[in-house]
């Protein structure tokens, strides 16, 4: 029936747009092996660590953001529900009881038959049904209708995104979580060896073959350990908030399965062969889309509107004052009329809107554009950062491992009696600049790894 009464539809029909998309990244490096998507749809079990797969199932039954997205959507398919119920007989149903008076002082209010006033008193009944049917015949009601649709499909697109953005803050918190927790346990060693050297320089004042400057400078190394020790321990406990949070815990509930240093979370290698394809996949390029096409259908909306608009309304009203009466064929009164409207002179605010509309629909279309330039950008610069992310990674760990050679070899100078002391501070403090800086950076390479499925606009899909 609405396919029927829409026939005469006017006004702009959304067609898909296209869009030319190179061939390939430039940055991404060409790969002779199939692509094969399910390293994106779950790209999470490529880190190879059980608990952060746990956390990603807590993350889609117990997150607040995403329930709630779900909601939204609801509400966007009871609004489409509200609009589609134009295209019905609209049907309603009333009575009334009770007693009238009316007055008798007005000269003219009671007029007399066979010169017997009449009984100012009287009872009323009555009953009865209205309805009311608008004709979509220029399409207005579909045009809504269809509206109505699109802002559902961005709905569930912003549904995605929130999945996509709650995905990637689990995965970042819980590598700064364990990255951070190795940090501490390396601080620690430090820690300790700085402690062993100011009990010497202790020892050594003591005995008179020291002196107070090397005292005062292994406490001032052990004192900025510990300080740097606070800081990491108040990043372990707000990573772990920040978990326990998103999984819709309360703080402290996963103290005890994430307290416990584990490895760090495996680097997969980058995806490989990415078809340019796949940008369309984004949520934040489907919104897009589907806010063009809905425009397309407002502009059917307006336009319209400048056309007559045909409704039928039907009343049945029996009137009597005693129930016996209701029903008799005197007190029946109906009523069916065909009421047409059509906008003729509003000053040209039709027009206005029709206008407004397009120009509102082709902004939409030149945003779809440029979303799909950013998500080239950012797909290109998270490629360039995991590359360059994997070779400053593998140079820190040779200047760590060259750092910590070089500490090693100063202590035992030091303890030899060939070296001096401020050497073997030096080297200590350059040691663990080298190996925390190392391990910020190996962090950091987990990071890029998440942004990179983040720019593909992988994960939602798992759970969608």
């Amino acid at each position: 029936m609405t396919g029927l009464l829409g026939a005469c539809s006017v006004g702009p029909h959304y067609r898909p747009e296209h869009v030319a998309l190179p061939g390939h990244y430039h940055e991404d490096e060409a790969s002779d092996k199939d692509f094969r998507p399910q390293e994106l749809v779950q790209w999470w079990q490529q880190f190879h660590d059980p608990i952060l797969d746990r956390l990603i199932l807590l993350v889609f039954d117990a997150n607040h953001d995403i329930r709630a997205t779900a909601q939204r959507v609801l509400v966007a398919h009871a609004l489409r529900d509200i609009e589609a119920s134009q295209w019905y007989p609209q049907i309603d149903f009333s009575s009334q009881n009770g007693d009238l008076m009316k007055s008798t002082s007005l000269s003219n209010a009671m007029p007399h038959i066979d010169e017997l006033p009449r009984d100012p008193h009287a009872s009323m009944l009555s009953y009865g049904f209205g309805a009311s049917w608008q004709i979509d015949l220029f399409g207005r009601i579909g045009h809504q209708v269809d509206a109505r649709d699109k802002i559902i499909a961005q709905a569930q697109e912003n549904r995605h995104a929130i999945m996509l953005t709650v995905l990637a803050e689990i995965a970042r918190n819980y590598m700064t979580l364990r990255g951070t927790q190795h940090r501490l346990a390396i601080i620690d060693q430090h820690i300790v060896t700085a402690g062993h050297l100011h009990d010497r320089a202790i020892r050594l004042q003591q005995a008179g073959v020291g002196n107070t400057l090397h005292v005062a400078q292994t406490a001032s190394l052990l004192h900025a350990q510990q300080s740097q020790r606070a800081v990491l321990c108040k990043t372990i406990s707000q990573s772990m908030h920040a978990l326990e949070i998103l999984v819709g815990r309360l703080p402290g509930d996963l103290r005890t399965e994430l307290a416990s240093t584990l490895p760090l979370p495996h680097v997969p290698p980058a995806p490989e062969t990415l078809p340019v394809r796949l940008l369309r996949h984004r949520p934040d390029i489907r919104r897009a889309e589907r806010a063009y096409a809905q425009a397309m259908d407002d502009i059917g909306t307006e336009v319209a509107g400048m056309y007559p608009d045909l409704v039928l309304p039907l009343t049945y009203n029996p009137n009597a004052s005693t129930f016996s009466q209701l029903f008799a064929a005197g007190a029946q009164a109906w009523q069916a009329l065909a009421m047409t409207s059509l906008p003729l002179g509003h000053g040209g605010q039709q027009q206005a809107r029709v206008r407004s509309a397009q120009a509102i629909a082709e902004a939409g279309r030149l945003k779809y554009h440029q979303q799909i330039l950013t998500a080239l950008r950012e797909v290109e610069d998270a490629i360039v950062a995991w590359n360059g992310k994997k070779t400053h990674v593998s140079l820190l760990h040779q200047a760590a491992r060259q750092s910590r050679l070089a500490n090693q070899r100063s202590r035992r100078l030091y303890e030899a009696g060939i070296s001096d002391l401020l050497n073997v501070l030096e080297t200590e403090q350059s040691a663990l600049r080298a190996e925390d800086t190392e391990l910020c950076a190996h962090i950091d390479w987990l990071h890029r790894t998440v942004d990179l499925h983040v720019a593909l606009g992988s994960g939602w899909e798992s759970r969608s």
